[in-house]
């Protein structure tokens, strides 16, 4: 404000000058140099642009009114709502629906599958008078939102009643499956006001036919539990399938949308990807188990626990060597938890030597990842893990990238010392060997959060690598998601070398086929709505490029969940809204006007 006040003084100033001292014009000089500080002045207010704030009260109310599923289900208050919402609109007001998107209040009952509000408090600041929310307190980014868009905000919170029920919230399973495997499945289940949660069961279905069953009690008052078992070996032929999960024995349940899950699963009878753990040990077992789930692909593991003796990871069924051998020469890649290297010919290899006998070198400690990524073929994927919040490896194998072979990671014993390669790649006359030179890798799996991150992206960094063709890009390159809540988008993912801005898939749902274009944004994304059902989806003339897709009827808002936006949380206050100097009209008119009556005057004096 001070520089806005010195060049208005300062163009006062100079027109004194000019019309006392230079042009000498006494007392008919004060009005020429009046009209041009006005004139100055206010083109000086307009450059500096100052900012004004008023109260908004008076002005006609914006409603954002929470229309996401929770708001219609059991115990919620939609149309408490949605009258409450109209009331306070008025004529004058607007109603703004929010959750996953924002759009102009229409009264149709809700459906959309998330709770967002910063977008609505976004559009809402883009309008002039009070912005009144109305919602039942269930935020999905209620911490993402700027204090600021709160503030001057008032709060309607019509909290939704805690009713019966009982819920399936989670369902974990390999997405390939090996024929002949059994198949580990946890599930996360949670009970609110059930007079009896020892009646619950969990049942598994393919198609009409039931795959297992069995209870799933939770103790009085427990938060969700999680429980695992165990389904039995050939449950899953060879193909794609949808297996339905589905809670049941719940006594005066009020909401049963959320007692059922979806998921599909390709059964193989070879698998892509084939673990030997020789001997068994944990760094054998833990790959197999999250090469399953980060790489989409079949994974069969065998472990080797006595001197002739082979067991499959799975099912702990015994099989002899030969069996191992055939299965190796059927995949597509081999990852080898054995100090030898010889015996293992695939099109793609992974070694995991470190620690596996006695008689491999190891030099032991704690040796930690370098922040630095080498480049690499990985370097893309292995640069976006924050290598300094992960703990230490526990040993190393000396070993150095020679030829044409290139280092992905580095460790430092201790964080001192030179750099060694933790894992090595090459690519010889089409095939594609990694080799893993660190020992302990299991234990980030133990460890969890940004350790199991870590991990989880080192698998998948080189599976995606090791399986990639001679070109560098998988044979299908595109992917879509197998499963999706209800409401949420089927993303599409091109994985192709060459950008593609669009392209036609056929979806064929249980009454009705249709070609639907899809556009890819700048990361190779496209995002498709369907209805709750089972669809399979192709690309036209295009061999081996097809899936299946499954939307639930479930969905995250059923569930309870907690309130993190109460009535009253807007930062107090009244809201006050700002205007700027060059959205009022009349100044630029008084500059000019200024500037005319000057040039008049001094017409009628004669002066230039």
């Amino acid at each position: 404000m001070i520089p806005l006040v010195l060049a208005v003084v300062g163009a006062a100033a100079l027109a004194a000058v000019v019309y006392l001292g230079v042009e000498r014009l006494g007392r008919a000089g004060v009005l020429f140099a009046g009209l041009r500080t006005v004139a100055f002045g206010a083109l000086i207010v307009a450059l500096f642009n100052p900012v004004s704030l008023r109260r908004g009260s008076g002005l006609p109310p914006t409603v954002l009114l929470d229309a996401s599923l929770s708001m219609n289900g059991p115990g919620g208050h939609w149309t408490d709502a949605l009258d409450s919402a109209r009331a306070l609109a008025g004529t004058d007001g607007t109603i703004l629906e929010f959750g996953s998107r924002v759009v102009p209040g229409d009264g149709v009952p809700p459906d959309q599958a998330t709770t967002r509000l910063g977008p609505a408090l976004r559009v809402a600041a883009a309008r002039r008078g009070p912005v009144i929310v109305i919602t039942d307190g269930e935020l999905d980014d209620a911490t993402a939102i700027p204090a600021s868009l709160l503030f001057g905000v008032r709060t309607l919170a019509l909290v939704r009643d805690t009713v019966p029920d009982a819920a399936l919230l989670d369902v974990s399973i390999a997405e390939r499956i090996p024929v002949g495997d059994s198949i580990p499945v946890r599930v996360t289940v949670g009970a609110w006001r059930l007079p009896d949660t020892t009646a619950l069961r969990l049942e598994v279905f393919r198609g009409d036919r039931r795959l297992w069953t069995g209870p799933v009690a939770i103790p009085a008052g427990a938060a969700p539990v999680r429980r695992t078992f165990t389904l039995p070996p050939r449950a899953v032929p060879p193909g794609r399938h949808v297996l339905r999960f589905r809670l049941v024995g719940a006594a005066g349940d009020r909401e049963p949308r959320d007692d059922e899950r979806l998921r599909v699963v390709t059964g193989v009878d070879d698998p892509a990807i084939v673990v030997v753990a020789d001997p068994a040990d944990p760094e054998g077992r833990f790959l197999a188990r999250e090469l399953a789930r980060v790489s989409g692909q079949g994974v069969r593991g065998f472990a080797r626990v006595a001197a002739d003796r082979w067991v499959t990871m799975g099912s702990g069924r015994i099989v002899d060597a030969d069996r191992v051998h055939r299965a190796v020469r059927a995949a597509a890649m081999v990852v080898v938890r054995s100090g030898r290297r010889d015996g293992f010919a695939a099109p793609a290899v992974w070694f995991w030597p470190a620690g596996s006998d006695d008689a491999t070198e190891l030099f032991a400690g704690d040796w930690y990842v370098t922040a630095d990524v080498p480049a690499s073929p990985l370097a893309g994927r292995l640069a976006a893990v924050r290598w300094d919040s992960v703990p230490p490896l526990a040993g190393l194998v000396p070993l150095v990238a020679g030829g044409e072979g290139w280092t992905a990671l580095t460790g430092r014993r201790g964080r001192r010392g030179a750099g060694r390669p933790l894992l090595i790649g090459s690519d010889s006359s089409g095939v594609r060997t990694l080799v893993t030179a660190a020992a302990g890798f299991w234990q980030w799996a133990l460890r969890g959060g940004e350790a199991l991150e870590a991990y989880r992206t080192v698998l998948a960094a080189g599976t995606d690598w090791l399986l990639a063709t001679e070109e560098g890009t998988p044979a299908v390159p595109l992917v879509a998601d197998a499963w999706v809540p209800r409401g949420h988008p089927v993303v599409f993912r091109w994985r192709g070398a060459e950008r593609r801005d669009s392209l036609t898939v056929q979806v064929t749902g249980a009454d009705s086929t249709r070609n639907v274009p899809l556009a890819f944004d700048p990361g190779g994304e496209a995002r498709l709505v369907l209805a709750p059902g089972v669809y399979r989806w192709s690309v036209p003339g295009r061999q081996g490029w097809n899936g299946m897709v499954a939307v639930e009827t479930w969905s995250d808002e059923f569930p309870p969940r907690p309130v993190v936006l109460a009535a009253g949380s807007g930062m107090g206050g009244e809201r006050l809204l700002a205007r700027h100097a060059r959205e009022r009209w009349w100044l630029f008119l008084l500059a000019a006007g200024a500037f005319l009556a000057e040039w008049a005057l001094r017409q009628r004096r004669g002066l230039p």
